[in-house]
């Protein structure tokens, strides 16, 4: 009887729609995928993978087989035992977003309507995690197909379509790939658009793409930096009603950063040397809104059109650090592809243009132009582009690293072979990424269950060897920093597991040290026996200071070393509290450059131990706006702080909507991801690559000034002579600090004047030796 009501009640709702002359707001129709217990929006009905369309029903699925409805609200504060305090949610959902129904068989979602024109809105999407799933499909409503492809949970997406129905029920129909899934549908006709869009369409859409009302009148707004002054502006500028100008790429701008008057009208001027990548960019200030914005580049040179990169600087709402709550500001951060955009009166919006310089590309000065479009006019922005006799040498002594979340991880847990490659091909794509900004080393880990009741480790190592072959084919280089499952074999003597950085922890019994010295053993057996590069065994992460942590870490450490591995240890070698653990670690691990370069190279020689850093004060975990910190801690500051590995955290973070940096715990942070799983770069992702050039350009002119030394002829002894005198008074310029952010840096143009400087006595060097 309740089921008979419900679709009585539909179908008198249509017949008001036909014949009432002055419609109620509640005339349009709305449907809410989910359980039989899940909420509902207010004027929605309730849909059920029960739901079959028939002849008496007003609406229903094509068919129930292989629906399955979801239901995970999160509306609150979450109990997070292991950071023990409750956490905000990984999303912030409604009533919409937190059910969904889902399938992985071709359905449709069928309901009756007057015939008519209308407009569909249909929003897709899961609350729950959903690790390892890719949902890839098709929908469609009427003629008009639109394809969906969605990483994982907690992300939606909104269509929307416009049909003509006839005699026959309005259809939706899902065609997947791999899986489909879909929380709401809504129909309306022109009558009741502005009435639709502006009190249930905007609302749900703030809500979903940022958070519900009631939460977001809790945040407040850091104000943006200082603009600057508004510069005259020509007649041709109003007339087209855009300004174009150009500024450092290493500088943020904001959205109502004004030029300066010197940077209207630019001509964007570069050199790089062959293979090498190069950033450049331009700015447009609308002084008017402004649609279809488009931009094309000339081939440069030897440099095709098709090795420039083209995106736009996407402004984010961002903590300002990546823990903090009710507070956010406005800054640039990812840069995305884009194929036409309107831009708003007032708003910067920066294009940034990287060129890929060919490795065979002759020496020489080439011209091009980029050209920008839109509606109110189009403009040319000439690019000049000095190629350099260089071949830049990479130092091997150096490596490169970052923290990564793996998707082999998600492709071992997917359930359809579509997920699975998707997964396979989104690391392949990573990799290359990293390789291409001279990252070649990443943070693994071999998780291995405690021993069984006879003592044995029953090893599942075909997702680590997949992570390795891949790692080898990108030319990766070791020792691979490896976590391993201390926390298991604690758990199985203690009971219990030790909190974040080792809070509330009790020292365990001898035999946890014997079963974790057998497990590194067997780990070792397999490493060797496969051929893989070295392991620094990675016990635990950041452990905290006070007395029993220590002593626990002393015990790991040991433990692991008396399996004859070498230790990596993410700690602060400067603090007192960690000197008995000095004996225990190979590797140590620190956010800042310390200790000094002379302390470290002192060490590293008399006990044979290596110094890494993760900076991430640099990789938007605090701040996403230090691109020159970034480009200074990746070359000039690397060089001179004697460390051996940069390895940050992390080459992307998603802790809910990746795209949405207000919700969860802690804030999303750098490289996101297109819908099939390409790379989208963040500012200071490509500063780390020109620092990593930076160091390329010293090195290989330290390289040539050591090899100059060799020549038997007068010239080539005072060439070099002349080359070290430059390096050193640029080793002198550098302002030395544990952490390169904001304060006593170099201005922006200093670090390309000082990468010429070193281009310009490497050629002089190459043409000394090659003379003599």
């Amino acid at each position: 009887m309740h089921a008979i009501n419900r679709y009585a009640a539909v179908k008198l709702a249509l017949l008001w729609c036909c014949f009432v002359t002055s419609r109620a707001w509640s005339a349009p129709l709305r449907f809410g995928m989910g359980t039989p217990k899940a909420a509902l929006w207010e004027g929605f009905t309730r849909v059920t993978p029960g739901d079959v369309y028939n002849a008496k029903a007003a609406f229903g699925w094509e068919a129930a087989k292989g629906l399955k409805a979801q239901w995970h609200a999160y509306s609150s504060m979450v109990d997070d035992s292991y950071e023990g305090s409750p956490q905000p949610p990984p999303i912030w959902t409604n009533t919409i977003t937190e059910a969904s129904i889902m399938g992985d068989t071709e359905n449709a979602f069928m309901f009756d309507a007057p015939a008519g024109s209308y407009d569909l809105y249909v929003m897709c999407g899961s609350s729950d995690a959903m690790r390892g799933q890719y949902f890839d499909f098709t929908v469609q409503a009427g003629p008009q197909r639109q394809h969906v492809q969605i990483d994982g949970g907690y992300q939606f997406r909104a269509l929307r379509f416009h049909v003509d129905k006839g005699d026959k029920p309005l259809s939706v129909r899902f065609v997947p790939r791999s899986k489909w899934v879909v929380n709401a549908i809504v129909a309306w006709t022109a009558a009741d658009a502005a009435d639709v869009e502006k009190k249930l369409i905007s609302p749900l859409e703030e809500s979903t793409f940022r958070m519900p009302s009631e939460e977001w009148a809790k945040w407040k707004a850091d104000p943006e930096p200082p603009t600057g002054q508004t510069p005259a502006m020509s007649d041709a500028d109003r007339a087209r009603g855009f300004a174009v100008y150009a500024r450092h790429y290493l500088e943020c701008i904001y959205p109502h950063t004004q030029p300066r008057q010197e940077e209207l009208n630019p001509s964007l001027r570069l050199f790089a040397a062959p293979g090498q990548y190069e950033p450049t960019n331009f700015v447009v200030l609308p002084l008017a809104d402004l649609s279809d914005a488009k931009v094309a580049v000339s081939d440069v040179g030897p440099v095709p059109a098709s090795n420039i990169d083209i995106r736009h600087v996407r402004y984010s709402l961002a903590r300002p650090n990546y823990t903090v709550r009710y507070r956010y500001r406005v800054v640039p951060d990812m840069l995305e592809h884009f194929d036409a955009m309107a831009l708003k009166q007032g708003e910067n919006a920066r294009f940034w243009l990287t060129i890929h310089v060919p490795t065979d590309a002759p020496a020489g000065t080439y011209q091009g132009h980029v050209t920008f479009q839109c509606s109110g006019g189009t403009t040319q922005i000439p690019i000049a582009l000095r190629i350099l006799p260089i071949a830049l040498r990479e130092n091997p002594d150096r490596l490169y690293g970052i923290y990564y979340h793996h998707p082999l991880d998600d492709a071992a847990r997917a359930k359809d072979d579509v997920s699975r490659a998707y997964f396979r091909h989104k690391a392949e794509l990573d990799f290359a990424d990293m390789a291409a900004h001279g990252t070649r080393n990443v943070v693994l880990s071999v998780w291995t269950p405690p021993a069984d009741a006879e003592g044995n480790f029953h090893l599942n190592l075909d997702t680590l060897a997949e992570k390795i072959a891949l790692w080898k084919k990108f030319d990766f280089r070791g020792p691979i920093a490896m976590e391993i499952n201390t926390d298991g074999i604690y758990t199985k003597y203690m009971k219990d597991r030790p909190g974040s950085h080792l809070r509330g922890l009790r020292l365990p019994p001898e035999a946890f040290s014997k079963e974790l010295t057998a497990m590194v053993k067997a780990i070792e057996v397999e490493r060797v026996k496969r051929g893989w590069p070295e392991f620094l065994y990675y016990p635990v992460d950041e452990p905290g200071v006070d007395d029993v942590a220590v002593k626990y870490m002393a015990i790991v450490l040991k433990a692991c070393k008396d399996a004859g591995v070498r230790t990596y240890l993410t700690a602060d070698p400067t603090l007192d509290a960690f000197v008995p653990l000095r004996p225990y670690v190979d590797v140590w691990c620190t956010q800042p450059f310390l200790p000094d370069r002379e302390t470290i190279l002192a060490d590293m020689k008399a006990r044979g131990v290596e110094y890494w850093c993760y900076p991430n004060h640099v990789n938007g975990e605090n701040d996403h706006t230090p691109v020159t910190g970034a480009r200074m801690t990746y070359g000039y500051g690397f060089w001179r702080s004697g460390f051996r590995t940069l390895i940050p955290w992390i080459y992307a973070a998603d802790i809910g909507d990746p795209f949405n940096y207000l919700d969860g715990s802690s804030m999303d942070f750098f490289n996101r991801h297109e819908p099939g799983g390409q790379p989208i770069p963040v500012a200071m992702w490509e500063a780390y690559r020109s620092g990593y050039d930076d160091y390329r350009y010293i090195y290989t002119l330290e390289q040539l000034i050591a090899e100059a030394r060799h020549v038997n002829k007068p010239a080539a002894p005072a060439a070099a002579d002349k080359a070290e005198r430059r390096l050193q008074s640029i080793w002198e310029a550098i302002r030395v600090q544990p952490k390169y952010m904001y304060d006593n840096l170099w201005a922006p143009e200093q670090f390309d004047v000082s990468r010429w400087m070193i281009a310009r006595e490497i050629m002089d060097l190459q043409d000394v030796v090659r003379r003599q």
